[in-house]
């Protein structure tokens, strides 16, 4: 039996952008461009060719003595700081720092925390969390606002798919932290419900021998005999129609992209697309990596 795992990973960013319209976001969302290199690029001011750039070289290092001796092998870097006021993070890469942003920053996390989470100086953690709001995507604060003006009005939330929540705990900073983080959550595992459900209910003789084993917030994983031509058609059914519901907001329309991994075990998944080709080349990994 071969496991199937169908993911909305990284969805909840998608849906902030089309709550907040910023123009930023959405030319992130429906571009093939990385939203970790533009926010990077972004906060730091620096190009997004020189943010790949300097990524390759930095990597995931953390010692901010060795970063700034790779940067050395960018001249461009000093020059930009220097001349054109570029903001470089002492203890990542400018791209990872535009992923730590992107993972943490939509549902207004304070600098505090952002400096404790990412063990960085408050200082420098302040620079990150305001440019983020200000220079990168400055549709969200506005987007804040207006979900504080809806609590104030009845205190209750409502997403695409109709599903409410009413706010009664104490107004204040964890409230508005609940508030802001319902409508992209709930939406993403809406979709996921939705999904799963529909596979469930589905009867036909392609569909029989699926058995849904699990389902983690934005992720179904099923179980489906080694047949990769089969494996291949129930992920593209799943992926593009079932866990694909139409979406609006601010009255626009859109999907959230669902990717596929299969594998032998949990801890074993390989990406890939719903062709049987490729099933084959990643099962063919998969094996590769438990021989090696």
């Amino acid at each position: 039996m071969i496991l199937i795992e169908l993911d909305k990973a990284g969805a909840e960013w998608d849906v902030v952008a089309y709550l907040t319209g910023d123009g930023n976001m959405l030319s992130v969302v429906e571009s093939d461009r990385s939203p970790h290199t533009v926010t990077g690029s972004l906060i730091s001011g620096a190009p997004e060719e020189v943010v790949e750039k300097e990524n390759k070289l930095v990597g995931n290092h953390t010692d901010p003595d060795v970063i700034q001796e790779l940067r050395e092998e960018m001249p461009e870097l000093a020059v930009g700081a220097e001349q054109l006021g570029w903001f470089l993070p002492r203890i990542f890469s400018i791209r990872q720092m535009g992923k730590k942003s992107n993972h943490g920053l939509n549902y207004d996390m304070k600098y505090r925390r952002f400096a404790l989470e990412n063990e960085l100086e408050e200082k420098e953690s302040k620079t990150i969390v305001d440019y983020y709001k200000t220079k990168a995507y400055p549709g969200i604060p506005l987007w804040h606002e207006t979900v504080r003006q809806k609590l104030n009005k009845d205190r209750t939330l409502t997403n695409c798919f109709g599903r409410k929540r009413k706010f009664l705990d104490a107004w204040g900073p964890e409230l508005f932290d609940a508030a802001y983080s319902f409508i992209p959550q709930s939406t993403v595992f809406d979709t996921t419900r939705i999904g799963m459900v529909k596979t469930y209910q589905d009867t036909s003789k392609l569909f029989k021998p699926v058995e849904i084993l699990a389902q983690v917030h934005d992720s179904v994983v099923i179980q489906y005999p080694e047949d990769a031509s089969a494996i291949a058609e129930v992920g593209r059914i799943i992926g593009t129609d079932y866990m694909n519901p139409l979406c609006t907001y601010n009255a626009r329309e859109f999907y959230i992209a669902t990717t596929m991994k299969v594998g032998r075990d949990w801890g074993n998944m390989v990406e890939c697309v719903w062709e049987e080709d490729d099933i084959k080349r990643a099962l063919g990994e998969v094996d590769e990596q438990k021989a090696a």
